[in-house]
C-alpha cells in the first residue's frame, strides 16, 4: 500500500511538473505561444501591402516615352537583351513547374522581377501576447518592352547569345510573359517572420493557390476560383487558332498545379455554334461552364462586373481575362474596375490587352490613340490595388 502511494505521489508530481512546463511556454515564451496559437486562437487578417518595381522595369518605366518609338531597338541591346534571356528563361520554367522549382540554375535572374508584398497580422485574446506580423512577397513580371513576349512580335535576332528556345513557342499570341501566382515564387522577410509555420496552404481541394493571395481572413477553408472570360470565342480556340484561346490556357495553366475551376463565365460577342461550343469542353469544366453569347456592356445585365459582384465573395480567387478589341469598351470597364474599390477588391488576377499606338503594334492594332507610357502608368496603377495585373496578347 505505501509503495503504490509512492508511486501515485510520483506521477502527481511528474504530471505537473509536465503541465507546469508546457503552460509555461505557451504563455511566458513568446515564440512558442505565437507557433501553438496562430491557428488555433489567434485573430489573424491578410492583406495587400504593395507593389514594388523591380530595378529593371523602374528603367523602362522612366524612359519609355523616349524608347515609344525604338521598343525592339532597346531590347536587343546588350543588357537588355541579356535580361531579356535570362528573365524568359526563368519564366518558362515557372510556368512549366511553378514555385516548387526551388533548386533551379535560374533563380539568379529572380532580382529582375517585380513584386506583390503582403502581410499577415494576428493578435492574442491573451493580454500578454501583442500583435505579431509576417511579411511575404510573390515575383511578377516586370513591365518591360511591350509589356509581352519579348521574342515574339520583334524582328528575329540572329546571335549565338540567343538560345533556340527563346523562338520555339514565340508567336504572336505567345503568353510566355504572364506569372500567374499559382506559379510564382514567394518570399518571407526574414525580419518579419515570427510564426514558424507560416505561410501554408489551408486545408482544402485548391491548396496550390497560397493564401496569400486570395484569404482576407484565416477562417475560410474553401474559397472559390472563378475564371471571367471577357472575349472568350470557342472555349479551344480563337478564329481557328489553338494558341488564341483563352479560356483553355488559363484552364491548362491552373490544372498543371492541382487547381480547378469552381466556375467559369464566359462572354463573346460573336456567334458560336452552340454544338461546337459545347463540344469543346472537358468534361470537368462542362459543369460550371456558363457561356453568354453576347458582347459585355458598361452597364445593364450585361455588365461583367454587376454578375461579378452578385456570386463572388472577397475571399474567392477571381482571375478576370480582358479582350474584346474595342478599347472604348475596354477602357470603361477598366476604369470602372479602377475607381469602385467594390469590383476590385474581388478580383486577383486581371488580363488585359490594352490598345494603344506603338510601332510594333500598328500592323495588329492600327492607330487607336494613347501611347506605351499609358500602358505602364494604368497596369502599375492596378497592380498597386493589389491585383496582379497581366498584359494578354
Amino acid at each position: 500500500m505505501g509503495k503504490f502511494n509512492r508511486n501515485a505521489v510520483l506521477s502527481i508530481i511528474l504530471f505537473i511538473g509536465i503541465l507546469y512546463f508546457i503552460l509555461h511556454n505557451k504563455f511566458l515564451n513568446p515564440v512558442v505561444s505565437q507557433c501553438v496559437l496562430v491557428n488555433s486562437t489567434m485573430n489573424c487578417r491578410r492583406y495587400f501591402l504593395n507593389y514594388t518595381p523591380s530595378q529593371w522595369e523602374e528603367m523602362w518605366y522612366k524612359n519609355i516615352n523616349e524608347y515609344q518609338n525604338n521598343v525592339c531597338e532597346r531590347l536587343s541591346n546588350n543588357e537588355n537583351l541579356n535580361k531579356t534571356i535570362q528573365m524568359m528563361q526563368r519564366m518558362i520554367e515557372l510556368q512549366r513547374f511553378g514555385r516548387n522549382k526551388t533548386n533551379s540554375e535560374l533563380q539568379t535572374s529572380d532580382n529582375l522581377f517585380s513584386r506583390m508584398f503582403y502581410r499577415e497580422e494576428c493578435q492574442s485574446p491573451h493580454p500578454n501576447i501583442s500583435l505579431k506580423s509576417v511579411d511575404a512577397s510573390y515575383l511578377i513580371e516586370p513591365l518591360i518592352g511591350l509589356l509581352r513576349d519579348p521574342f515574339s512580335i520583334c524582328s528575329r535576332i540572329n546571335s549565338s547569345s540567343i538560345p533556340n528556345a527563346m523562338y520555339e513557342g514565340a508567336v504572336v499570341q505567345s503568353k510566355r510573359f504572364i506569372l500567374l501566382s499559382i506559379a510564382a515564387p514567394s518570399f518571407i522577410d526574414s525580419s518579419s517572420n515570427q510564426f514558424k509555420n507560416f505561410p501554408n496552404s489551408q486545408n482544402n481541394k485548391n491548396s496550390n493557390a497560397f493564401p496569400w493571395i486570395y484569404l482576407r481572413t484565416t477562417d475560410i477553408e474553401h474559397p472559390k476560383v472563378i475564371l471571367f472570360d471577357l472575349g472568350s470565342s470557342y472555349f479551344g480556340a480563337w478564329g481557328g487558332d489553338m494558341t488564341a484561346a483563352s479560356s483553355l490556357w488559363l484552364y491548362a495553366y491552373y490544372k498543371r498545379f492541382n487547381v480547378k475551376f469552381d466556375r467559369i463565365i464566359a462572354f463573346e460577342y460573336s456567334s458560336l455554334d452552340p454544338k461546337n461550343a459545347w463540344n469543346q469542353l472537358p468534361d470537368d469544366v462542362f459543369p460550371i461552364y456558363t457561356l453568354i453569347n453576347v458582347g459585355v456592356a458598361s452597364d445593364g445585365k450585361f455588365n461583367p462586373w454587376t454578375m461579378l459582384e452578385t456570386i463572388a465573395q472577397p475571399q474567392d480567387h477571381v482571375i478576370v481575362k480582358l479582350d474584346i478589341d474595342t478599347p472604348i469598351l475596354e477602357n470603361a470597364l477598366i476604369n470602372q474596375l479602377l475607381n469602385d474599390s467594390k469590383i476590385h477588391s474581388l478580383v486577383d488576377e486581371l488580363c488585359f490587352e490594352h490598345h494603344i499606338t506603338v510601332n510594333e503594334m500598328i500592323p495588329y492594332w492600327q492607330r487607336p490613340g494613347g501611347s506605351l507610357k499609358d500602358s505602364y502608368t494604368l497596369f502599375r496603377k492596378i497592380r498597386e490595388l493589389g491585383i496582379r495585373m497581366h498584359s494578354w496578347p
